[in-house]
């Protein structure tokens, strides 16, 4: 993961952010079922409440404060979660979390909501991890900005992916944009993914058929779990499945930038394509005419484009119907 140019098919990341609500071992059993899933990487929110809402907007302060998990668990996720052969990925909500993380996590994620606070983005970036930034709420000049910032700052391009996301939860089909996708693709020369907060799946699909490289997509237990809003907006674990299977195979449809005879196509060239054929029995030095050729299957000899060439052209034999012609019989 050290460079995000080097990735050969779409990295799915199985979003717990705040799903385990606080419960650790709600958070061991979504990272069990982010593995069977498919997914290449768990991610999470590591955050002092303190340091991240203002205490007297006292009902969010209360419940975040409820789903914050300790730094001792933090770390036995991390360990868990590459034991499980996925990366380990979090979302640094404040300065100290990051600083935190920085032995923890194979790759640092800024969310929308901070990717202009440019302090915890170079906080991260000390730490040469690659990084993967949402750009939720940021006009394209923005995002042009923020590149220039990472370059700024000597960060490695290859090490760090653009998402396109909509901050919203969840978004409407009209609001995703995902055309954005090929947009930021176009104009910019990083790395270029999609944090999805549609309902179903269907966008992280069109993100993979678009070119997106990264998938970001939250990942619940149940989508009932509570009134917590992510839940809503989540995937369970068997429709992650579905949606990474799904998306494998357009992966596998999508196939190479270029447009060539596939070897399946080329075992049916002969029999698919045609042939110039006598349409009738003729005898030699008969000067050939539309009316003594038939174009049909399969291909022998001679392509339909090589019909001027062998009008009025005389026959240096006797031929039968449906002989093949070539220009070996003709003067």
């Amino acid at each position: 993961m050290n460079n995000f140019k080097k990735l050969k098919k779409t990295f799915f990341i199985a979003e717990i952010g705040n799903n385990h609500e606080g419960n650790y071992n709600n958070a061991i059993k979504l990272i069990n079922q982010a593995k069977i899933s498919g997914a290449d990487a768990v991610k999470f929110q590591t955050f002092d409440t303190s340091f991240y809402i203002n205490k007297l907007e006292k009902k969010r302060y209360k419940k975040l404060k409820k789903f914050e998990l300790t730094k001792k668990q933090f770390k036995r996720l991390s360990i868990y979660s590459k034991k499980k052969g996925l990366k380990f990925i979090s979302t640094p909500l404040d300065l100290e979390s990051a600083k935190f993380l920085s032995n923890l996590v194979d790759v640092f994620k800024i969310s929308s909501g901070d990717n202009n606070f440019y302090e915890l983005i170079e906080v991260c970036a000390k730490f040469k991890k690659p990084i993967i930034i949402s750009t939720g709420m940021l006009e394209f000049e923005e995002i042009k900005k923020l590149i220039s910032f990472f370059k700024k700052i000597k960060f490695p391009v290859n090490k760090l992916a653009i998402l396109h996301c909509v901050s919203d939860y969840p978004v409407n089909d009209n609001e995703a944009n995902l055309n954005s996708i090929k947009y930021l693709s176009d104009k910019l020369k990083v790395t270029i993914g999609y944090s999805d907060h549609l309902i179903g799946g269907e966008g992280c699909l069109v993100a993979v058929s678009f070119g997106a490289k990264i998938i970001e997509k939250h990942f619940t237990l149940d989508n009932n779990f509570s009134n917590f809003r992510d839940h809503e907006l989540s995937l369970n674990p068997k429709d992650m499945k579905q949606t990474i299977n799904s998306a494998r195979r357009i992966e596998e449809m999508l196939g190479n930038y270029n447009k060539k005879i596939s070897r399946s196509e080329k075992k049916n060239l002969n029999s698919m394509r045609r042939s110039l054929y006598f349409n009738q029995d003729l005898t030699k030095n008969t000067i050939l005419e539309r009316k003594h050729i038939k174009v049909v299957r399969p291909f022998r000899n001679l392509k339909p484009n090589n019909l001027p060439k062998i009008l009025g052209r005389k026959l240096n034999k006797n031929v039968k119907e449906s002989e093949v012609i070539s220009l070996k019989i003709l003067k």
